[in-house]
């Protein structure tokens, strides 16, 4: 009955689905845009580079002194390894260095890894754009695109790099490049330099010695789990553990800003649809009070009659989602394999931020899952008017309506 009831006034029916469908469609494709986004920034900021769980001695963080270094050896690793979710742990020695070539000069940030297992977290092997890879036993190094297009290098070329080793040493040496490497951060890849990590080592008088040891995880959702399960293992020693949020603090704080923007344009989106649909729910019940006066006469119970009602409200609703959802799909099926690069003054905002200049999409099903929700509580919350006009209906009066 509540079916049919629908469709004994098809445009009005259909306006409310159709109101709901476009809210539906922008809510998905929109929020879809921003995740996405946001992956992309984390990403590139995060898993190209420093993982999303560091483990550091508890006095690097804060002071960010070269002498406050960290022993890294087979216990460390076996502890961190053995924890579930953990695919590896990947040793760094990063140091701030001047990079010089002819005359060319500039500030770079020097990272030792072991190009083999850390590969398989940032997949900076895919994003060389000329040269070869490194591997442990090199003694070359690898050189962000940007920031060879500053220094005017190439690979083959050589790059000299001046800074401070372990405890107050001089470091000091050239190293030819083997390879031109994108980093998908802009702001990283104006300053990187990556080499393995004997070499790098070897370069600071830091023998033994790493600044952290990020934790490679199965999944970004493992995180908070992974985190406290290692530093449960770890509480009693000098070290402490790290999320991502911990260390770059700008970029959590840029993302939260940003996603609390979105959800305020959201909200006044469907506060408009809502009350159209009330508006659609009122004039409705009106129109039917000498109905439902006729229903109670011949013995139906009112909460038969709100049930109706509520079987009404949630196929309209379920009309504009479905319909919504089966068109937003494949618009996100197709940004997932082709995300919208900028161009212009808006990549450059994207860049000076350290962002790539890249709008893409995700398929997290919490998107519909959330739209579904927020549609259904506004179709119930709709239903308070008819369920009281309901509750004070006098069958008289609604009869000579």
């Amino acid at each position: 009955m509540a079916w049919r009831n629908l469709w004994r006034n098809k445009k009005r029916t259909l306006i409310t689905a159709a109101s709901l469908y476009f809210a539906v469609v922008f809510a998905i494709i929109m929020r879809s845009m921003q995740l996405g986004t946001y992956d992309i920034m984390i990403d590139g900021a995060v898993k190209s580079y420093s993982g999303y769980i560091q483990v550091q001695d508890s006095l690097y963080f804060e002071e960010k002194s070269f002498d406050d270094l960290m022993v890294y050896d087979s216990t460390l690793d076996s502890i961190i390894s053995t924890v579930p979710n953990v695919i590896s742990a990947l040793p760094r020695l990063e140091t701030f260095s001047l990079a010089s070539t002819g005359k060319k000069t500039k500030g770079v940030i020097v990272q030792g890894i072991r190009p083999e297992s850390d590969d398989l977290m940032t997949g900076m092997s895919r994003h060389l754009q000329a040269g070869e890879f490194i591997n442990s036993d090199d003694r070359s190094i690898l050189v962000s695109n940007r920031l060879a297009s500053y220094l005017r290098v190439s690979v083959g070329d050589t790059v000299v790099l001046i800074s401070q080793g372990y405890q107050g040493a001089t470091a000091a040496d050239q190293f030819p490049i083997k390879g031109i490497v994108k980093i998908p951060s802009p702001l990283l890849d104006n300053k990187l330099i990556v080499m393995p990590l004997a070499l790098a080592q070897e370069f600071t008088n830091a023998y033994d010695l790493v600044t952290s040891v990020a934790v490679n995880i199965q999944e970004k959702q493992n995180m908070e789990s992974v985190w406290g399960d290692v530093s449960e293992k770890l509480k009693d020693t000098h070290l402490q553990v790290l999320r991502w949020t911990d260390m770059d603090k700008a970029l959590k704080q840029q993302i939260e800003s940003d996603d609390a923007s979105g959800v305020i344009m959201l909200a006044i989106l469907y506060m408009v649809i809502f009350f159209g649909i009330l508006g659609t729910i009122i004039m409705m019940t009106s129109e039917r009070l000498r109905e439902f006066g006729v229903m109670a006469a011949v013995g139906m119970h009112r909460s038969r009659m709100a049930i109706m009602m509520f079987l009404e409200t949630v196929f309209i609703g379920l009309l504009g989602l479905i319909a919504g959802s089966i068109t937003a799909i494949p618009i996100i099926a197709y940004y997932l394999d082709h995300p919208i690069r900028l161009g212009g003054d808006m990549a450059e905002a994207y860049e000076i931020y350290g962002v790539e200049p890249v709008m893409a999409f995700s398929a997290d099903p919490m998107i519909f899952v959330n739209q579904f929700i927020t549609v259904l509580v506004l179709m119930l919350i709709t239903l308070i008017y008819p369920v009281l006009k309901l509750a004070k209906l006098n069958i008289i009066n609604a009869l000579r309506g």
